[in-house]
């Protein structure tokens, strides 16, 4: 399945009010290795589960019978989890400020790009969380400066990004 190495192991929390996408969505995180808490269909149940599980992730939809998750999302920024919402909502101004620039997927979604955004998610929290991670990555950053101001690379266009 795609990527099972980067997510094998990991306790990724689904909220979703639609029973066939949360089983779509369970199964499909089952086969990249997660292992999966839920899934919570409801706010009240989403918000135990967020607070009382130790937890890798979520994935949290927006709009929960008509409750929004933002109370979850809140408990896990709370806890340092990553999460990522999905919603059928096109509007991004819906929510809290704080959430805004969280990521997002809207419905429908690809199982490629909702496993590429849980790999996003806990490859930033990762990095964020080492130090020496941190460390290597600027020395990395440095370096491919001082190759481009060199002229090294800079006929394939080689660029490292932080």
């Amino acid at each position: 399945m795609l990527a099972p190495r980067l997510l094998e192991g990991l306790k990724v929390l689904v909220v979703e009010d639609n029973l066939l996408l949360a089983e779509v969505t369970k199964i499909l995180l089952e086969d990249s290795g997660c292992q999966v808490v839920g899934p919570a269909g409801w706010l009240q149940r989403g918000l135990e589960l967020a607070q009382e599980e130790p937890l890798d992730g979520a994935i949290l939809d927006i709009n929960l019978h008509g409750e929004m998750s933002f109370a979850i999302a809140e408990v896990l920024r709370a806890r340092d989890v990553p999460f990522v919402f999905v919603t059928g909502y096109e509007d991004r101004s819906i929510g809290p400020m704080a959430f805004r620039s969280a990521p997002r997927l809207d419905k429908p979604v690809a199982d490629e790009r909702l496993i590429e955004a849980m790999v996003a998610a806990f490859t930033a929290r990762h990095l964020n969380s080492d130090p020496q991670a941190d460390m290597l990555l600027s020395a990395g950053h440095a370096a491919g400066e001082r190759s481009l101001r060199a002229g090294k690379g800079a006929a394939r266009g080689t660029r490292i990004r932080r």
